[in-house]
């Protein structure tokens, strides 16, 4: 059976919302507080049913968004809320709403596609590679003394740090995240409706811990550069008090204060533990006195892309040298993106157009997208079998040009 996916009316909203309960397992119809998260993020305009005699049985949908690369950044479609029903598994419902979603963001002149995957062997097969990874850490805060830094090195951040109220939040963290995310390669500059969902700030979200206290880092001249995020999760053990900070997000204008904001955080009385979900080249370790103190409990994948316009993500970036590359991008899934590409690149521009010169390197589509965002080298994936080098030392100036500062990293799931 061909299945032919459509836009939704407004008024189907609470049947998407119930097919993605069923589909997320929360339930068989989806509560309030699941309903109100979806209302505040949802774009009706870009949310996709496939139904069977008159009933939804597979939606998928996406947030109109941008996303930062290495000295840049790019419109994208935010892939998200993608469920099948359990009845219609395995019969190319899947397929067919990827597409649909894939034809709108090229019809709106998206450059590239993106999700936050649930399972991590889906979406490869739709021309989607790893983007951005993230390690759970543990800090225990007895131990997180700070190592002193070299003279003439990044010195603290001044000013001060204060508590904001949820109604106070609502101006405070878009401000300080207009600041924040342009300077992580992989983080999305979020919707208004972003802040309004997670100040919902749901019960089940909570996982047994309090509701979330919000920390501003103030300048010295009284203007907010960055935020923390978290809540405390309760221990009065027999042994004494051994409470859990978890942190759900932080937001800095620069490095320094990020780590008061981590230091803040560190020092809460009664808490022994602090948790936090970071990029995999924190320096957080480097900065205390013993680095054991910092553990990894996890490391996993989070945001993938998928480029629909190869041209147009390469030339979003900027690089850290001057130099040509000539690829042959395979694509398997959209032949047409695919082709030959001369890539011109600078650290203060690029360009890229199609080319019938000879390549360099040869790849598919899937494993660009994890290179553009800086999520990993082209050597590692040449060791994977990932890329084929058709000329001389062509990984190599690869490398030296795709270099970034920082590894990609997205806080924010969609």
């Amino acid at each position: 059976m061909t299945w032919t996916p459509r836009l939704i009316e407004p008024d189907e909203l609470p049947a998407v919302m119930d097919l993605l309960a069923i589909g997320f397992g929360i339930g068989p119809v989806s509560p309030p507080a699941h309903q109100a998260q979806m209302r505040a993020v949802t774009e009706v305009d870009r949310t996709f049913v496939v139904e069977d005699e008159g009933r939804l049985v597979g939606t998928a949908a996406a947030l109109s968004l941008r996303v930062a690369l290495p000295g840049g950044a790019i419109r994208m479609a935010g892939v998200t809320e993608v469920a099948v029903s359990p009845t219609h598994r395995r019969r190319g419902l899947l397929t067919a709403l990827i597409e649909a979603v894939h034809v709108q963001a090229v019809d709106r002149g998206e450059p590239l596609a993106a999700l936050t995957a649930s399972e991590g062997g889906i979406y490869r097969r739709f021309g989607y590679g790893v983007a951005a990874r993230f390690q759970s850490v543990r800090v225990d805060a007895t131990r997180a003394a700070e190592d002193a830094p070299l003279d003439g090195a990044t010195g603290p951040a001044t000013g001060r740090m204060r508590f904001v109220t949820e109604a106070e939040a609502a101006d405070v963290l878009p401000a300080v995240w207009a600041r924040h995310w342009p300077r992580v390669p992989g983080e999305i500059d979020r919707t208004p409706g972003f802040w309004v969902e997670e100040a919902l700030d749901p019960e089940y979200a909570r996982v047994g811990a309090s509701p979330r206290y919000i920390a501003v880092h103030d300048d010295p001249e009284g203007r907010p550069d960055g935020f923390v995020i978290y809540r405390i999760a309760q221990d009065f053990g027999m042994g004494g008090t051994n409470h859990e900070a978890r942190v759900v997000l932080v937001a800095a204008a620069s490095d320094a204060v990020e780590w008061a904001l981590l230091r803040f955080v560190l020092e809460i009385d009664l808490v022994t533990t602090v948790t936090w979900s970071t990029a995999v080249d924190s320096p957080l370790r480097w900065r205390l006195a013993d680095p054991r103190a910092v553990t990894v409990s996890a490391e996993r994948d989070l945001l993938w892309f998928r480029p629909l316009d190869v041209a147009a993500c390469l030339a979003a970036r900027r690089y850290a040298g001057e130099g040509e590359l000539v690829l042959d991008v395979v694509d398997d899934r959209r032949p047409s993106v695919g082709g030959g590409f001369l890539l011109a690149a600078g650290p203060d521009g690029a360009g890229c157009d199609r080319t019938s010169r000879a390549p360099d390197l040869a790849l598919t589509v899937g494993d660009l997208g994890s290179l553009v965002g800086g999520g990993v080298t082209w050597h590692t994936l040449q060791r994977a079998g990932r890329v084929r080098e058709l000329t001389t030392a062509a990984v190599a100036r690869a490398d030296a040009l795709f270099r970034s500062e920082r590894a990609a990293f997205c806080a924010t799931e969609f």
